[in-house]
């Protein structure tokens, strides 16, 4: 694996080194190939002569591996393309405010921090409740008549007593409801992008201290 910070220059230099192997290997092919069907040609039985339609068919078996070998190549080329742009697509995100699912928040003395819910049915009522480490209350949200989706809300900082609180980590608790039946629904937090750790499957997103999560946790990108 390898990491993307945002001092690292992106490379778009392209070598064609590969695409010059599987030609290689297909114009081999061919000519192998070649090279034994007019062999085959010349040390044929003149009583029993090679058909056209033979022929034809061993053409047809040269035409079809060589064309699944260029469709493969096609395929690997436009894999790597599209690895490519993503790496350069979420190397963008470093610095940027995201919105992820998470039950707390990191919240800076003074200052507005943003938190959020998922909520995957319609429901009536929708209560969330940021806490301290103690479980003191010290925001509530109470939403009416919400529709499914992914909603993002501001809290100024202050407790239920207009106090501002300090810099640090806070609980966000939600609780869904559709009339009396529970609704599935998940807390989000804003957090901020470090780093983008590269690998075969999903990237890895760094977020210092809210830890790291798979690049496709992301709900939203704050501007």
């Amino acid at each position: 694996m390898s990491t993307i910070d945002i001092n690292s220059p992106i490379n778009f230099i392209e070598t064609n080194d590969n695409n010059l192997q599987n030609n290689t290997n297909s114009l081999n092919l061919q000519k192998n190939f070649l090279n034994l069907l007019v062999a085959q040609i010349k040390n044929q039985d003149p009583t029993n002569p090679i058909k056209n339609s033979d022929l034809t068919s061993q053409l047809a078996q040269i035409n079809t591996t060589n064309g699944i070998e260029r469709l493969n190549s096609i395929a690997l080329q436009f894999s790597n393309q599209i690895s490519k742009n993503q790496s350069i697509q979420l190397s963008s995100l470093i610095g940027r405010h995201i919105i992820i699912p998470n039950k707390k928040i990191i919240h800076t003395k003074d200052t507005e921090t943003k938190f959020g819910i998922q909520l995957f049915e319609n429901a009536t009522s929708v209560k969330i409740k940021i806490t301290d480490e103690n479980n003191k209350v010290l925001h509530i949200k109470e939403i009416k008549d919400i529709k499914s989706g992914i909603y993002t809300f501001a809290w100024d900082g202050k407790d239920l007593d207009n106090k501002s609180v300090i810099t640090g980590k806070y609980n966000i608790s939600v609780i869904a409801k559709n009339k009396d039946k529970d609704v599935p629904v998940k807390s989000l937090s804003e957090v901020v992008v470090n780093s983008i750790i590269m690998s075969a499957n999903d990237p890895i997103i760094d977020l210092g201290d809210a830890g790291k999560i798979k690049a496709s946790n992301i709900r939203e990108i704050l501007k």
